[in-house]
Protein backbone atom coordinates (compact mmCIF):
# COMPACT_ATOMS: atom_id res chain seq x y z
CA UNK A 1 0.00 0.00 0.00
CA UNK A 2 1.18 3.41 -0.91
CA UNK A 3 1.39 6.36 1.85
CA UNK A 4 1.52 10.17 1.04
CA UNK A 5 3.44 11.75 3.47
CA UNK A 6 4.26 15.78 3.26
CA UNK A 7 7.80 16.44 4.55
CA UNK A 8 9.56 19.82 5.12
CA UNK A 9 12.98 20.38 4.04
CA UNK A 10 14.62 23.92 4.39
CA UNK A 11 11.00 25.35 5.26
CA UNK A 12 9.72 23.68 1.47
CA UNK A 13 6.55 21.00 2.18
CA UNK A 14 7.79 18.12 -0.47
CA UNK A 15 5.19 15.47 -0.71
CA UNK A 16 6.45 11.81 -0.81
CA UNK A 17 4.06 9.13 -2.05
CA UNK A 18 6.09 5.74 -1.23
CA UNK A 19 5.07 1.95 0.55
CA UNK A 20 7.36 2.95 3.28
CA UNK A 21 6.03 3.27 6.72
CA UNK A 22 4.92 7.01 7.24
CA UNK A 23 7.27 7.32 10.18
CA UNK A 24 10.18 5.91 8.17
CA UNK A 25 9.48 8.74 5.43
CA UNK A 26 8.99 11.05 8.22
CA UNK A 27 12.41 10.43 9.82
CA UNK A 28 14.12 10.53 6.90
CA UNK A 29 12.89 13.96 6.25
CA UNK A 30 13.80 15.15 9.04
CA UNK A 31 17.48 13.52 8.71
CA UNK A 32 17.69 15.53 5.79
CA UNK A 33 16.42 18.65 7.47
CA UNK A 34 18.93 18.32 10.01
CA UNK A 35 21.99 17.96 7.48
CA UNK A 36 20.44 20.88 5.40
CA UNK A 37 20.38 23.09 8.62
CA UNK A 38 23.60 22.13 9.53
CA UNK A 39 25.27 23.29 5.89
CA UNK A 40 23.26 26.12 7.07
CA UNK A 41 24.79 27.09 10.61
CA UNK A 42 28.45 26.48 8.91
CA UNK A 43 28.09 28.34 5.57
CA UNK A 44 27.92 32.04 4.53
CA UNK A 45 25.66 32.68 1.83
CA UNK A 46 23.93 29.51 1.17
CA UNK A 47 21.00 30.06 -0.44
CA UNK A 48 18.96 28.81 -2.93
CA UNK A 49 18.88 25.04 -3.52
CA UNK A 50 22.52 24.68 -2.74
CA UNK A 51 22.22 23.56 1.42
CA UNK A 52 20.20 21.03 -0.50
CA UNK A 53 23.06 20.06 -2.71
CA UNK A 54 25.60 20.36 -0.19
CA UNK A 55 23.49 18.34 2.46
CA UNK A 56 22.68 15.53 -0.12
CA UNK A 57 26.59 15.41 -0.70
CA UNK A 58 27.54 15.01 2.92
CA UNK A 59 24.75 12.26 3.15
CA UNK A 60 26.31 10.05 0.24
CA UNK A 61 29.67 10.90 1.87
CA UNK A 62 28.36 9.17 5.33
CA UNK A 63 26.85 6.10 2.75
CA UNK A 64 29.86 5.63 0.87
CA UNK A 65 32.55 5.50 4.49
CA UNK A 66 29.59 3.19 5.70
CA UNK A 67 29.84 0.83 2.87
CA UNK A 68 33.43 1.02 3.09
CA UNK A 69 33.54 0.43 6.89
CA UNK A 70 31.15 -2.57 6.45
CA UNK A 71 32.49 -4.34 3.32
CA UNK A 72 36.02 -2.92 2.38
CA UNK A 73 36.79 -4.92 -0.79
CA UNK A 74 40.55 -5.65 0.48
CA UNK A 75 39.03 -7.79 3.55
CA UNK A 76 36.50 -9.68 1.05
CA UNK A 77 39.55 -10.54 -0.79
CA UNK A 78 41.69 -11.89 2.10
CA UNK A 79 38.84 -13.42 3.14
CA UNK A 80 38.28 -15.20 -0.56
CA UNK A 81 41.98 -16.16 -0.74
CA UNK A 82 42.33 -17.59 2.91
CA UNK A 83 39.15 -19.53 2.04
CA UNK A 84 40.90 -21.15 -0.96
CA UNK A 85 44.00 -21.73 0.67
CA UNK A 86 41.64 -23.33 3.83
CA UNK A 87 40.14 -25.70 1.23
CA UNK A 88 43.09 -26.60 -0.56
CA UNK A 89 44.22 -27.91 2.77
CA UNK A 90 40.98 -29.44 3.73
CA UNK A 91 41.33 -31.37 0.19
CA UNK A 92 45.06 -32.16 1.14
CA UNK A 93 44.03 -33.29 4.50
CA UNK A 94 41.00 -35.78 2.94
CA UNK A 95 43.53 -37.20 0.43
CA UNK A 96 45.94 -38.32 3.10
CA UNK A 97 43.73 -39.49 5.05
CA UNK A 98 42.17 -41.64 2.24
CA UNK A 99 45.94 -42.76 1.46
CA UNK A 100 46.67 -43.40 5.22
CA UNK A 101 43.37 -45.26 5.59
CA UNK A 102 44.24 -47.49 2.59
CA UNK A 103 48.27 -48.12 4.08
CA UNK A 104 46.42 -49.04 7.76
CA UNK A 105 44.29 -51.20 5.26
CA UNK A 106 47.44 -53.12 4.17
CA UNK A 107 49.06 -53.01 7.71
CA UNK A 108 46.34 -54.59 9.38
CA UNK A 109 46.39 -57.53 6.56
CA UNK A 110 50.28 -57.90 7.13
CA UNK A 111 49.56 -58.02 10.80
CA UNK A 112 46.85 -60.34 10.34
CA UNK A 113 49.01 -63.13 8.36
CA UNK A 114 51.96 -62.02 10.42
CA UNK A 115 49.70 -63.16 13.76
CA UNK A 116 48.78 -66.72 11.51
CA UNK A 117 52.45 -67.43 11.35
CA UNK A 118 53.44 -66.33 14.93
CA UNK A 119 50.86 -68.55 16.21
CA UNK A 120 51.96 -71.31 13.40
CA UNK A 121 55.54 -71.07 14.75
CA UNK A 122 54.42 -71.22 18.49
CA UNK A 123 52.83 -74.52 17.80
CA UNK A 124 55.84 -75.86 16.06
CA UNK A 125 58.02 -74.19 18.66
CA UNK A 126 55.66 -76.23 21.63
CA UNK A 127 55.84 -79.35 19.23
CA UNK A 128 59.70 -79.42 18.91
CA UNK A 129 59.51 -78.44 22.69
CA UNK A 130 57.98 -81.87 23.44
CA UNK A 131 60.06 -83.53 20.51
CA UNK A 132 63.15 -82.60 22.78
CA UNK A 133 61.73 -83.80 26.56
CA UNK A 134 60.98 -87.16 24.68
CA UNK A 135 64.47 -87.32 23.44
CA UNK A 136 66.15 -86.16 26.91
CA UNK A 137 63.67 -88.74 28.31
CA UNK A 138 64.99 -91.71 25.60
CA UNK A 139 68.55 -90.34 25.95
CA UNK A 140 68.44 -90.60 29.91
CA UNK A 141 66.81 -93.95 29.68
CA UNK A 142 69.65 -94.91 27.09
CA UNK A 143 72.39 -93.92 29.31
CA UNK A 144 70.95 -95.37 32.29
CA UNK A 145 70.07 -98.94 30.40
CA UNK A 146 73.93 -98.50 28.88
CA UNK A 147 75.14 -97.31 32.63
CA UNK A 148 73.56 -100.68 33.70
CA UNK A 149 75.05 -103.12 31.14
CA UNK A 150 78.69 -101.26 31.41
CA UNK A 151 78.13 -102.60 34.85
CA UNK A 152 77.03 -105.89 33.86
CA UNK A 153 80.07 -106.46 31.27
CA UNK A 154 82.82 -105.04 33.64
CA UNK A 155 80.98 -107.31 36.95
CA UNK A 156 81.35 -110.09 33.70
CA UNK A 157 84.88 -109.61 33.44
CA UNK A 158 85.67 -109.23 37.22
CA UNK A 159 84.47 -112.70 37.40
CA UNK A 160 86.29 -114.43 34.63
Amino acid sequence: MQNKVNITINSRVYTVVANEDPEYLKSLGDYINGKVNIVLSEGTHVIGEKPLVLAALNICDEYFKLLNKNEPEERISKLLTENERLEAEIRAMQKAEKESGSRTSELSDELDITRKVLDETEEKIKFLEGQIKLKDSQLKKQKSEFAIREKELLDMLENK
